[in-house]
């Protein structure tokens, strides 16, 4: 049983990373939730 959580890690990590790298393109990181949060914006704004 282990063994098959462990295929399973290393198969999702193993996806994540090749999909980018097949696209050749990474997703945008220009915008974080984080941003907004210290910057003290909320939605009624």
């Amino acid at each position: 049983m282990a063994y098959f959580f462990i295929a399973f890690v290393v198969l999702a990590i193993g996806f994540s990373i090749i999909k980018p790298v097949k696209k050749r393109k990474l997703p945008s990181n220009h915008y974080t939730p984080f941003d907004e949060i210290a910057i003290g914006k909320s939605d009624k704004d």
